[in-house]
């Protein structure tokens, strides 16, 4: 048997709104069981392991979060864990025209 190949996921991690990051992590042909997430108050780590591969990164966020106010949603037939991070504190954004 061979040894699983290391991977780092694709990973989307934008700002919702100024409250919540909406962060998103591909991990094809990962079950959900076999899917681990750590949050912390600036970052968060993933671990998802598949038939042949794992699936690991750890990424560090501009604001922080309420890591009691974390959701996740996982879309297994896509590969896709859905990460909704409520912000500590709102962050107030400014639309600037592009010329």
């Amino acid at each position: 048997m061979s040894k699983p190949r290391l991977v780092t996921p694709e990973i989307c991690a934008h700002y919702h709104s100024g409250k919540n990051y909406e962060i998103h992590v591909s991990l094809p042909k990962v079950e959900k069981e076999n899917i681990e997430l750590n949050v912390h108050k600036k970052g968060f780590s993933v671990k998802g392991t598949g038939p042949d591969v794992i699936f690991a990164a750890s990424r560090t966020l501009d604001h922080p979060i309420d890591v009691k106010k974390v959701k996740t949603q996982y879309y297994e037939v896509q590969g896709l864990l859905e990460i909704t991070a409520p912000l500590l504190k709102s962050i107030a954004c400014r639309k600037v025209p592009i010329k």
